[in-house]
């Protein structure tokens, strides 16, 4: 079951096509989670978030260790999210790691 939160200035909805949309009002829908960690199944991953305005992902695993991601595209976070049960080896080691995207550890 894969969740992509669309994030509006007045309303939230979901969506599992995870694509950032315009809607009829012409207000563009963003996808994320405003950096607000969602439970993520996975046998190493325990939750993850994604601010669109900031393009930082963040990722807490299951040893509790919690690492923020810099210049993450809206792609890699709705690739992360579908390849439930298994984003960190198809999507968050490959397309943050390997691709030598900026990260930190904060906890």
């Amino acid at each position: 079951m894969a969740l992509t939160f669309l994030l509006t200035g007045c309303a939230n909805g979901t969506s599992s096509s995870g694509e950032i949309s315009e809607r009829e009002d012409n207000q563009v829908s963003r996808v994320g989670t405003e950096g607000q960690l969602i439970p993520i199944q996975s046998d190493n991953v325990r939750a993850a978030g994604y601010d669109a305005e900031t393009l930082v992902m963040t990722v807490q695993f299951r040893n509790g260790y919690l690492y923020e991601y810099y210049g993450v595209s809206a792609d890699v976070w709705t690739s992360f999210v579908a390849a439930q049960p298994n984003p960190w080896s198809q999507v968050g080691y490959p397309s943050l790691v390997q691709s030598g995207i900026p990260y930190k550890r904060i906890g």
